[in-house]
């Protein structure tokens, strides 16, 4: 599992491994001729980016831009996964404990991931939507205690994971995050879970997505939360997001004519930048000698996540796997506006 370098140990980078792998459609919205291909879809969207790129270097991004707005709001409901919540009393079973064997700076250390299928011996996680896990120091789905999860502190760090993603496709949502959890109600699903959608019936703290995606697409986005949104006077997070990254679909996605083949295995890294007291995320995502680099920062709103969010301190770390019809937000510049379905097959990260 995506885990970075544990507070107090010396040296930046922590390297895992992480391998996911999920059998299904490359793209879930066929269309013409393409119905029933993902292959040849895929090339169809390319071809189409492609002739629209050549026709205006800016008519693509105003493209992107207009649908990522039309959409803007991100989910449209709750639902970002299930947790585990088994156990007696939040203690666990040997086989629902998820305990992981995790390297941290050469060193193997021993963290759960309650409810979690666990492989080769400690060393991959299977996932199945919709379940999401918290990293926990031990094995309890005691999710009130904050001081029974791992909190990472990022600042000054480089985190980095290999992936497979192959066939998880449109509608698929696998990802890594950070939250300031828990909080003091339990919620609607008895975890004490937040994030900065701050729906009904959960709980409103700063969020910060490291990576969601799919084979089709790649995405950062900073949610804090300092109630100070100009036209949206409710808002106590930016559920928007600023700022956000993205990977174009020249840049990354599933098959030919892409920097980044997310069909095929490729590293991601992310380091944690600071310079004089600034914050800033440049995320490097690599594939034999192909390279995409995308730097986020400095911004009022990710500097706002070192304090207003708890980054300086640790945040609970959050990793699952979901899916949705509307995933058009995330994925939308090459699946498109339709309704999606992702394939729903087990993915798997390996340490």
């Amino acid at each position: 599992s995506p885990v970075p370098r544990r507070a107090g140990m010396s040296g930046p980078v922590l390297r895992a491994i992480v391998g996911l792998s999920c059998a299904g459609s490359v793209l879930g919205a066929p269309a013409g001729d393409c119905k029933g291909d993902s292959a040849c879809l895929a090339e169809e969207v390319l071809d189409a980016l492609s002739a629209l790129q050549t026709a205006s270097p800016h008519a693509l991004e105003h493209e992107r831009m207009a649908m990522r707005n039309s959409s803007r709001g991100k989910r449209s409901s709750p639902d970002r996964g299930v947790p585990f919540l088994g156990g007696k009393g939040g203690e666990l079973g040997a086989h629902e404990e998820g305990r992981l064997l995790i390297e941290e700076d050469g060193v193997m250390n021993t963290y759960y991931l309650p409810g979690a299928t666990i492989e080769d011996d400690g060393k991959t996680v299977k996932f199945t939507p919709p379940l999401r896990f918290y990293l926990m120091k031990e094995p309890t789905t005691d999710y009130s205690d904050a001081a029974k999860f791992y909190k990472p502190i990022f600042p000054g760090k480089t985190f980095t994971v290999d992936m497979k993603l192959e066939n998880v496709g449109c509608g698929c949502n696998v990802n890594f995050y950070l939250v300031d959890m828990p909080v003091a109600e339990a919620g609607k699903d008895n975890d004490h879970y937040c994030d900065g959608q701050c729906f009904d019936g959960l709980g409103c703290c700063a969020e910060f997505d490291m990576n969601e995606g799919n084979n089709a697409v790649q995405q950062i986005t900073n949610h804090a939360c300092t109630r100070d949104y100009d036209g949206h006077p409710d808002w106590a997070c930016h559920k928007w997001g600023e700022p956000e990254v993205k990977m174009s679909p020249w840049e990354f996605s599933g098959g030919r004519g892409h920097t980044i083949d997310g069909n095929k295995p490729f590293t991601f890294s992310q380091q944690f930048k600071m310079t004089d007291g600034q914050l800033q995320v440049i995320t490097t995502i690599t594939q034999g000698a192909a390279k995409v680099v995308k730097t986020m920062g400095p911004n009022a709103q990710l500097q706002a996540m070192l304090n207003t969010g708890s980054l300086l301190n640790g945040m609970a770390f959050v990793t699952g796997y979901w899916t949705a019809s509307d995933m058009n937000w995330l994925d939308g510049d090459i699946c498109g506006s339709g309704p999606e379905h992702c394939s729903g097959a087990p993915a798997y990260i390996s340490n």
